[in-house]
């Protein structure tokens, strides 16, 4: 679950939001729209921990953890980040190695899978997800088109909480 309590925030001496309050329980899908400058991006930031946003007063808990001081590996690894509508390419890194990375960061180091293992569970959520297997051995968002970028999107949000 995450929950905004009152939040106000700044950039630059810049103030945006303005008293923000939100609840969002699990298992629930939300969409935030509003016309730009509205503080859509100010909110994302803020969430993630962006560094060039001060937070003034307001409280931000995800699972009942106050998150709002906490640096931004931090809140990566109770499950909150941010994935980008137009990735940036990284070539010569490909999902497969990404995804191990980023799981086995969030596990104790005789819990870390090794390549074969993690390439094992990949699949098998691949599977689930209806991905194919092909997607994971490509470089990170290189020459994806839209629906490829939306499907490997949703899938490494899902893997990340495997």
């Amino acid at each position: 679950m995450l929950k905004i309590t009152n939040l106000h925030a700044s950039v630059e001496g810049n103030k945006i939001l303005n008293g923000v309050n939100l609840s969002l329980p699990a298992g629930e899908i939300h969409v935030l729209m509003g016309p730009n400058g509205s503080g859509k991006s100010t909110l994302a930031k803020a969430l993630s921990g962006h560094p060039f946003l001060e937070i003034e007063t307001g409280k931000i808990e995800l699972d009942n953890f106050d998150i709002t001081d906490a640096e931004p590996d931090e809140r990566s690894l109770q499950g909150l980040f941010m994935a980008f509508q137009y990735p940036t390419e990284i070539p010569g890194v490909n999902y497969s190695n990404f995804l191990r990375m980023a799981y086995n960061a969030r596990l104790p180091k005789d819990k870390k899978l090794p390549v074969f293992a993690f390439r094992k569970l990949l699949k098998e959520k691949a599977a689930l997800l209806e991905l194919d297997e092909k997607m994971l051995d490509r470089n990170l968002n290189e020459g994806l088109s839209g629906g490829e970028k939306k499907e490997i999107r949703n899938f490494a949000t899902c893997s990340s909480r495997a």
